[in-house]
């Protein structure tokens, strides 16, 4: 089976969903909350209020290199989901998508923050290592984030924290079926396991 690749971690922050929301909802201050430190200003475009369709701006900065992204709402359900689509400023919302989900939950609130990323890799082994490795490198910088979100609201750090290296569902929904590519991506992986499978039988004969 071939599957795009992600990663999603939630936790519980002692802190009303509203207060939470008005964080992650207002773009221009995501350069405090993202965890990667990639993020260095934020600009909306033509200065109108977010909602879907709508396009802000990133300035990042990624191992001594400076790029600007151009990033779609794909959703906008105030105070519950908010997610967009990365892309360049020529060619807005093309690649991964993002998000942010609150949730109510006893004693403050749910908050996940998950990615969906736009290339897809088996899920059998060996694969399954590789797709594991590239989603815990995500989620490494998704729980740094919502650390930053409950020091923002003066909450205790975040508890119950939960790490899944899957991207969320209701952002693979929103990419194309893999039905295709995903054919194509496995001839691909059976042609280099069988590869691999002969150089071991070659060395195997010569021993």
């Amino acid at each position: 089976m071939i599957a795009y690749t992600g990663a999603t971690v939630s936790a519980r922050i002692n802190a009303p969903l509203e207060a939470l929301w008005e964080l992650v909802s207002d773009v221009e201050r995501h350069p405090q909350i993202a965890g990667s430190g990639e993020v260095q200003a934020v600009t909306i475009r033509d200065g109108r209020p977010l909602t879907v369709g709508a396009v802000f701006e990133s300035q990042q900065y990624m191992r001594g290199i400076h790029y600007v992204t151009a990033n779609r709402v794909v959703i906008w359900e105030p105070p519950y989901r908010f997610a967009w689509r990365v892309g360049l400023p020529a060619a807005p919302g093309i690649a991964q998508i993002w998000m942010f989900r609150l949730q109510p939950e006893a004693n403050g609130t749910r908050v996940t923050n998950g990615v969906a990323l736009v290339y897809a890799l088996p899920t059998f082994f060996p694969f399954s290592l590789l797709r594991k490795k590239i989603g815990q490198g995500y989620a490494d910088s998704m729980t740094p984030t919502l650390a930053n979100l409950a020091r923002m609201v003066n909450a205790p750090p975040p508890a119950d924290v939960q790490v899944v290296t899957e991207p969320p569902s209701e952002l693979t929904a929103m990419l194309p079926p893999l039905l295709i590519p995903g054919a194509t991506m496995l001839a691909a992986a059976l042609a280099v396991v069988a590869a691999v499978l002969a150089v071991w039988r070659r060395w195997r004969q010569q021993v």
